[in-house]
């Protein structure tokens, strides 16, 4: 159970760290927990805190003996004294931590391969993600470039979503060079490759929309997807947010894009409306709206 509170935390871009807490005379889990930090901006908001306040709630009081906490990772010095002044009875830890462990004597490397492994993997993840970076599109032979992974990603991604005629309609108005280049002039589109490596992952463009940023579009290869990418260009959009002192980043994704869709609230990014546009030709785009607020 914890492992899987901490394979959700990783999923949305968490350090996965999982915690549960049970009552020793029946079993019952009394308090769960994950790691939130990013998601709530807190630096208290480890699994172990946050298993420790549900099962406070659950018991109806601040003393929780009589019960164990299971945690993926050993607990660090603020939850390992959280532990004692709740007066937990046990604590059970998978890997450990050689560096921020709070060292409490507790029971210690249970299922100790499968939490270090979920560890190595994020990390893994995180220094791969680290390579990615976003290279904004300046002369008209890498807007042409641009153009062109556009009509192969839309042309390997979008038929099955939307059909194969609405997917070459759409790439011929919205991503051709021409309209690319339209869409600089006139509404003040940046256009970026995305860059795995030194190499073309993908792309993506954005544009300052009031005090919120529009993200227009992201697209990565589908061989470099699931392996952070997006995220790492959403954390560059975060960035230039922040720059440019806007309160937020929204963006609309087709209703029937549930991959899409998936990755961007395991993001953070929240549903805000929906909308129903013609955009010619006899198509329409029928989104929703998603915004992350910062």
């Amino acid at each position: 159970m914890a492992l899987a509170l901490a394979r959700e935390a990783a999923e949305h871009g968490e350090v996965p760290v999982g915690a549960v807490i049970i009552r020793n005379s029946d079993g019952m889990v009394v308090g769960k927990g994950r790691n939130r930090r990013e998601e709530n901006r807190d630096p208290l908001a480890h699994a172990e805190i946050e298993a420790i306040s549900e099962a406070a709630r659950t018991l109806g009081g601040w003393r929780l003996s009589g019960c164990t906490m299971y945690v993926t990772l050993e607990p660090c010095a603020m939850c390992a004294g959280a532990a004692v002044n709740a007066r937990l009875d046990r604590i059970v830890y998978g890997a450990p931590d050689t560096s921020g462990g709070g060292y409490i004597c507790p029971s210690e490397g249970v299922m100790c391969e499968e939490c270090s492994q979920l560890i190595k993997t994020f990390f893994g993840r995180r220094r791969k993600m680290g390579s990615v970076r976003t290279v904004e599109a300046k002369t008209h032979d890498q807007l042409r470039r641009i153009a062109a992974i556009a009509d192969e990603i839309w042309h390997e991604y979008f038929p099955p979503v939307i059909g194969t005629g609405q997917t070459d309609y759409m790439v011929e108005k919205f991503c051709s060079y021409e309209a690319m280049k339209e869409n600089i002039r006139s509404e003040g589109y940046i256009y970026y490759f995305v860059k795995a490596e030194g190499k073309d992952a993908g792309y993506t463009a954005v544009k300052p929309d009031g005090d919120r940023l529009f993200l227009s579009k992201i697209y990565i290869y589908k061989e470099h997807r699931g392996k952070g990418y997006a995220r790492a260009v959403i954390a560059s959009h975060t960035a230039l947010v922040r720059s440019l002192g806007l309160r937020s980043i929204w963006l609309t994704v087709n209703k029937h894009n549930d991959t899409a869709i998936a990755a961007y609230e395991a993001m953070g990014f929240v549903r805000s409306g929906e909308v129903v546009a013609d955009i010619g030709g006899g198509y329409v785009m029928d989104d929703y709206y998603y915004e992350l607020t910062l």
